[in-house]
């Protein structure tokens, strides 16, 4: 069991998802790094898709009831586990009675804490995650509270690694790679290189449905409006104002504006983890150079569960 003392601002439970309901108008949810908590959980001998912790906006306080191994992945921030520092990607023995204390958080947007055993809350639609708007999965549908308690599910009798690959660890600040979406020919003429060159800025109007990304300089426009149509996580739609909206997981199924792009399945975490304020600049794919690096990904994540 671990309890919550002090809840963070923005903390959720999820899994990697509930992707086969869209056409119940389900979105996806799940991590929005997910990523970071599949590498989490494997290196922990957790199945890939065990339910964690989406830490987001600041600190809190949990304790650990039991004696149970964790490991933090994701943003970079301060965290101590009694008077030990923990660092981001070492697996770690807490004995029963610890407390964890997450200072802050200072670089990236969502910290995850994966646990030996994942935590263990009913299924809902074969998902432990978290979906807000309709409050369903995760912990009752909502975010944490101070008093909550999570139970914890049996830990696996082995773990991968004391320590995270480097990958998983280094600070981004690359381009975000995207390919055309299927209303490209919406835009006035010259206006996708307009957007290609552009940097924007993650809009304060951040959720976990979607990133607005705000314009520095002169705003790139559709020619027409559209009936709505199947949209997916990744989704970069341009509404009348001219501030591309990048669809996230807890985003709709269906949308009204113009799919000018989209975010590579690969590179959906690495947005998620920009902050608002933060940059952002993207680079032109192909499919096959999509379908590359998420295979480079899925390797990786093959290598340690290999490791178990």
């Amino acid at each position: 069991m671990i309890s919550v003392l002090r809840a963070p601002p923005f903390a959720t439970v999820q899994d990697l998802g509930r992707p086969n309901h869209l056409d119940a108008a389900v979105p996806p949810s799940g991590a929005l790094d997910r990523f970071a908590l599949a590498a989490g959980n494997l290196l922990l001998g957790n199945p890939r898709d065990a339910a964690g912790l989406e830490w987001g906006l600041g600190g809190g306080k949990l304790r650990f009831e039991q004696a149970t191994a964790f490991l933090l992945l994701g943003a970079h921030g301060e965290a101590t586990l009694g008077d030990r520092a923990v660092e981001r990607g070492v697996l770690v023995q807490a004995a029963g009675g610890e407390v964890l204390e997450v200072h802050r958080l200072e670089r990236s947007a969502w910290l995850y804490l994966a646990v030996a055993g994942g935590i263990d809350i009913p299924l809902v639609l074969g998902s432990r995650s978290t979906y807000l708007p309709a409050r369903f999965g995760g912990f009752e549908g909502r975010t944490l509270r101070s008093g909550d308690r999570l139970p914890i599910g049996a830990a696996p009798l082995t773990h991968t690694s004391t320590n995270a690959p480097s990958v998983l660890l280094e600070s981004d600040e690359q381009p975000i790679r995207i390919l055309p979406g299927p209303d490209i020919d919406m835009l006035e003429p010259g206006d996708w290189e307009r957007f290609v060159e552009a940097e924007y800025h993650i809009s304060r109007a951040a959720s976990r449905m979607g990133y607005r990304l705000e314009a520095g300089g002169s705003r790139v426009r559709v020619t027409q409006d559209r009936p709505s149509a199947p949209v997916c996580v990744g989704t970069i739609q341009l509404p009348a104002g001219g501030e591309p909206i990048v669809l996230l997981a807890d985003g709709p199924t269906v949308g009204g504006y113009a799919r000018i792009g989209v975010v590579a399945t690969a590179d959906v975490g690495r947005l998620a983890q920009r902050r608002p304020g933060d940059p952002v600049r993207f680079r032109v794919i192909g499919l096959e150079e999509a379908t590359q690096i998420l295979r480079e990904q899925a390797g990786l994540l093959n290598r340690l569960e290999e490791g178990a």
